[in-house]
């Protein structure tokens, strides 16, 4: 057995359990109570006199509906609890949701009545400090943070308040995740499977799913057999079906999977566009608001290079030399342990005899099954076994000794056709040598080149995992890298990796783009991808037309061309999740150059500005739930304008001298041939001008002068909103008018669950005016229609007005 300890056994649990996300509402603002035990179900509400399950007599859910909608391969999911109060007084209840690990938030609410309260993105700074002003005044917002950071839990459980007397109390949740592909085939699963707290009965479950593919699908395979699917449409490259029952009391997760039936590799490419100016106060960074009007585009490449049916393993009987490493260190205790346990024993137990394996356990020493590599036979298997169940967890991380001790045992493996593999499973926190990932990534990089090479799979557990330091070993050796929290179920994840390992993979994976005037395509480097699976490209471009896309790559069978033209659209809504996909692709990059180089101003402020935009978690922001009026962006106060210069080419410097004595060197912006720096100013100086003496340099070295003024003008645009008619039928327009200062720059109006829209003078009303198209499937109810604006010094503005939406 593993045990925490010298002479301590811990027996392998195979308990079922899974983080949470959870979120809720006291009044109109939600309460956190602290940090959840990890549960499985997605949508349980917990009465707060039942202390650790649901009880159906008191509080029942009586309606829950899901909407899945998949297209190419991005994965939405809505759920709808509508929960009754069973009881003749108004209680509270503790609701707890399970989100996958690859998914992100993508709108969260709960509903007063008939109003419906959003959550918002906030800077997490901003954040923490609303919900401390707030939580003082004993109305507590809910906080949801990303996973893994260093001050913030790994969950939420907050309560739900007040459920009126025999009332009812509607949740929403709403989130995206990326499906991969492996094998030809994709794999989702909603959390539904009990866990510690026990069955949440449904009184009515309909499900909806809809798959969209850029390639011909097949074989959707529901499994289990609590949740028979009916095929509502089936064609070539869509596929519809739903779920309907009563009284369920779920004992399964609903999951599926379908094939991709391709017989050769191809490249699937779509694009989105629908010019709209974003308030850079809301951005940060105006030059992001500027391209805000830019397209994005998603380039799809499947690689089936051999031709085969989908769920078949290319990698056959192709002899495999591997050596695996598993963590057993303090911190890979409790749930990561049985998971750790649950994945060497599947990938030890997938060898076969023409394998040939060792097998390294690390903490801050190493211990190695044998000296030499052994053939996987089936007593060899249960010697690799036997020495992990005999092991201890103790000591910390020495990730440089252990990659030392494994590059050794490794460099002894025979070299066959897939190379050398090592195959990592950890949680990924150092604590000894060096914790630093550019230290530790180099380390790695120098000792493996030194040869003979291996290629560095990595399988992370754990939600603290270090994504960014295990995504990078991986890549610096062109490896794989999949992670997991301790809760999640691993079959389908475990079966796609283990597929990999000893297969060759395809890599300087490229794509070329000849027309559009793309810009800020992830990834940004030659990237890796597998026989029978998906790489994504994402985009921007900047100019409507007909575009080529080219991608190359290269395999064991040569080289690898693959094209496809696409007319990128000046408009075109019909893929509206592409933007979020590309900003969260742009977001991951900069978070992988501070995880090698450390934190930059610049680089922040453009994840807050994306996050914000996109509405997504980061490590540098947050999701607060809280009544809007306490929500009301703060007056932009003098504090960090933007000065911005244009110069004669041949000026190599500019250094700005303010008159309240802060000197700083401007930054040259290539893209838009300006230089640019952000500077502080005092937050006593006036509204009024000022002159910026500006010391430029040539390349002869000369040096000049020029006076450069600026304003400051704290005060933001004051808003007069009205909405005609003030209700309306789900499917109709509205008009908004908005009467506002003369020095507004744009405006615009947003609901949920419909596009933004610009509002623009009208001389005929003397005001200015928008039409807003009400989605036709938007339920009745009062709904938040959100108006932003912006004048020219870039201080923003929200006014907010309510619109009654009737049933059709």
């Amino acid at each position: 057995m593993i045990s925490n300890g010298p002479g301590i056994g811990l027996n392998v649990m195979k308990a079922d359990l899974r983080t949470v996300l959870v979120f809720g509402f006291l009044t109109l603002a939600a309460v956190i109570l602290g940090v959840a035990p990890a549960a499985a179900q997605s949508g349980v509400l917990i009465p707060t006199s039942v202390k650790d399950q649901p009880d159906s007599s008191i509080l029942a859910l009586t309606e829950m509906t899901v909407s899945v909608s998949i297209d190419r391969q991005l994965a939405r999911t809505r759920v709808t609890h509508i929960y009754a109060n069973r009881t003749s007084n108004p209680i509270e209840g503790t609701y707890v949701f399970a989100v996958p690990t690859t998914a992100s938030i993508a709108d969260f609410a709960v509903w007063d009545g008939d109003t419906r309260i959003p959550g918002v993105i906030l800077e997490r700074r901003t954040a923490r400090a609303i919900y401390e002003e707030i939580a003082a005044r004993a109305i507590d917002p809910g906080l949801l943070e990303q996973e893994g950071d260093e001050d913030a839990p790994t969950a939420f459980t907050v309560r739900v308040a007040p459920i009126p007397a025999f009332g009812t109390k509607r949740i929403e949740m709403e989130y995206t995740e990326l499906l991969s592909v492996d094998d030809l085939q994709s794999y989702y699963s909603l959390p539904l499977k009990p866990s510690q707290y026990g069955i949440q009965a449904i009184g009515h479950l309909r499900i909806d799913i809809s798959i969209a593919s850029g390639f011909p699908l097949s074989g959707l395979d529901v499994k289990g057999n609590q949740f028979p699917v009916a095929i509502d449409r089936e064609e070539p490259t869509t596929i519809a079906a739903h779920y309907e029952g009563t009284n369920l009391q779920p004992a399964q997760d609903f999951a599926f999977s379908y094939s991709i039936a391709v017989p050769e590799s191809r490249l699937d490419v779509i694009a989105y566009r629908s010019p709209e100016r974003i308030s850079a106060a809301e951005l940060r960074d105006p030059s992001l608001a500027e391209r805000q009007s830019d397209g994005y585009f998603q380039a799809t490449a499947l690689f089936n290079g051999s031709g085969r049916a989908p769920g078949v393993t290319a990698a056959g009987a192709r002899p495999r030399s591997i050596l695996f490493m598993l963590d057993t260190s303090l911190s890979m205790s409790g749930e990561k342990l049985d998971r750790a346990y649950e994945a060497i024993q599947a990938f030890i137990g997938s060898l076969t005899p023409v394998d040939r394996f060792n097998l390294l356990l690390f903490n801050d020493d190493v211990a190695l099954l044998g000296n030499e590599p052994v053939p996987g036979t089936p007593e060899n298997v249960e010697r690799a076994m036997a020495l992990v169940r005999a092991s201890y967890l103790s000591g910390g991380t020495d990730f440089r000794g252990a990659f030392d001790s494994a590059l050794k045992a490794a460099a002894d493996l025979p070299d066959v056709d897939g190379g050398r593999a090592v195959v990592l499973i950890t949680d990924g926190n150092p604590t000894l040598s060096t914790v630093q990932t550019r230290q530790i990534v180099d380390a790695f990089r120098a000792a493996n080149d030194r040869g003979p090479k291996a290629r560095l799979s990595v399988f992370g557990i754990g939600a603290d995992t270090r994504v960014g330091l295990l995504a990078e070993l991986a890549r610096s050796s062109r490896g794989l890298f999949v992670w997991s929290r301790e809760t999640d179920s691993l079959e389908f994840r475990l079966r796609a990796f283990i597929n990999k390992i000893g297969m060759t993979p395809i890599d300087d994976v490229r794509l070329a783009v000849d027309g559009g005037d793309t810009y800020q395509v992830y990834p940004d480097s030659g990237t890796t991808g597998y026989e029978g699976s998906a790489v994504q490209f994402l985009g921007r471009y900047r100019k409507p037309g007909q575009a080529a896309f080219r991608l190359t790559a290269s395999s064991e069978r040569g080289n690898i061309n693959l094209s496809a033209g696409l007319l990128l659209p000046d408009r075109d809504d019909a893929h509206g999740e592409i933007p979020r996909l590309w900003a969260r692709a742009r977001v991951d990059a900069l978070l992988a150059d501070i995880e090698l180089n450390g934190e930059n101003e610049a680089s922040i402020a453009e994840i807050i500005a994306l996050s914000k935009r996109y509405k997504f978690v980061t490590p540098y922001t947050s999701f607060l739930a809280a009544p809007r009026s306490l929500l009301r962006p703060r007056t932009i106060r003098p504090g960090d304008p933007v000065l911005r210069v244009a110069t004669d080419p041949s000026v190599t410097s500019v250094v700005a001298v303010f008159p309240f004595g802060l000197v700083k060197r401007l930054a040259y912006l290539e893209d838009e041939g300006v230089w640019e720096t952000r500077f502080l100013a005092p937050t006593d100086m006036r509204d009024g001008q000022y002159a910026c003496r500006l010391v430029m340099t040539d390349a002869s070295g000369r040096s000049f002068e020029e006076l450069k003024r600026f304003r400051i003008d704290s005060r933001p645009p004051q808003l007069d909103v009205s909405i005609e008619p003030g209700s309306a039928r789900a499917g109709s327009d509205v008009r908004i008018v908005v009467r506002t200062d003369a020095d507004a720059r744009w405006i615009s109006a947003r609901l949920f669950g419909a596009s933004p829209v610009k509002v623009v003078w009208d001389g005929a009303a003397k005001a200015n005016v928008g039409r807003l198209r009400l989605p036709a499937e938007l339920p009745p109810g009062v709904y938040t229609v959100q108006v932003t604006a912006e004048d020219f010094a870039r201080n923003g503005a929200v006014a907010e007005i309510r619109l009654e939406v009737l049933a059709q």
